[in-house]
């Protein structure tokens, strides 16, 4: 699983991704980020953020697969509008990307 840190107004979030064979989709999550523990301290992951609660995931299957996206919320968590933006960005980036690599040419 592919993973990236960002930052919005200070707080960190996770956003993670995978293409899942057995299930002929790919898998985006979008969660809040949570800091490594003060016990880490003067280790090498001293500053790693790691996944917490899930904010968002989507399901896109792939193109041959005749199953739509779909979007789940969990409705507990407030997405920020400019990270949401953020997200939506990357999930058509790597699709797009994908898909040209498929593509036979």
């Amino acid at each position: 699983m592919a993973s990236e840190v960002w930052e919005d107004e200070g707080e960190p979030y996770h956003f993670q991704w995978a293409h899942v064979e057995s299930e002929e989709a790919w898998i985006f999550e979008l969660s809040e980020g949570r800091r490594a523990p003060a016990s880490w301290s003067g280790t090498p992951h001293e500053n790693a953020v790691m996944p917490g609660t899930m904010m968002v995931a989507v399901v896109a299957h792939d193109p041959d697969v005749e199953k739509p996206p779909y979007v789940r919320f969990d409705p507990e968590q407030t997405v920020p509008f400019e990270l949401m933006k953020r997200f939506v960005g990357r999930v058509a980036e790597i699709l797009d990307s994908a898909c040209e690599t498929r593509t036979p040419g």
